[in-house]
């Protein structure tokens, strides 16, 4: 299925009808009228409805909204392979940066340890596992902590149609962020490799 332009929903069949706004479609479970699906765009408020703070939520993170919340309703997926892999990359990517230093600061503190008492290479790669793991199980819920605690917050100073545009700005990735971390890193180990010879 394809994204639909005007609900934004993965829903488009292959006959071109979105089975969730297009009250013609051959297979429409979600049908709603024409009143609401006509408006190009919802007013926004602080007072609104629990539907509208999942528009709050797709504008924070952006076309990747249902790789998180497959079902919807703020509810995100157990496991997150990018943030398992990447690690800090991930959170800096996402502009977690409390979570990226914490993580990064949990990697020097073990990486400090193993060298300091002498511990086996063998404990730090479990370890590190250990915490691409943790990183893993956990992302998408420290995800949805920091977009609730940025929509709370976004709500309480803005109002009207500057919410979404705010929520956007705030949201989103950086991927110059992650970049820049990737960089940082790799010129730290090359710097411990040259220092060491």
């Amino acid at each position: 299925m394809e994204q639909c332009s005007k609900c934004g929903n993965i829903s488009v069949n292959e006959k071109g009808e979105c089975v969730v706004c297009d009250e013609t479609a051959s297979v429409n479970p979600y049908a709603v009228s024409a009143a609401v699906t006509d408006s190009a765009q919802p007013e926004f408020s602080a007072s609104t409805a629990t539907a509208d703070k999942d528009d709050y939520v797709k504008a924070f993170i952006g076309p990747k909204y249902y790789s998180f919340f497959p079902h919807g309703a703020g509810i995100p997926k157990k496991w997150n392979w990018a943030a398992f892999f990447l690690g800090v990359f991930w959170f800096v990517y996402r502009k977690m940066y409390v979570y990226a230093a914490i993580y990064l600061g949990i990697g020097i503190f073990l990486t400090a340890a193993q060298t300091l008492l002498g511990i086996p290479e063998e404990f730090s790669n479990v370890v590190s596992l250990a915490l691409g793991i943790g990183a893993g199980m956990l992302a998408n819920n420290l995800y949805k902590s920091h977009i609730d605690k940025n929509i709370a917050e976004t709500l309480s100073v803005v109002k009207g149609s500057e919410i979404v545009p705010v929520l956007q700005a705030k949201g989103g990735t950086n991927l110059v962020g992650a970049l820049i971390c990737g960089a940082l890193l790799v010129g730290i180990v090359t710097l411990s490799v040259v220092a060491g010879l």
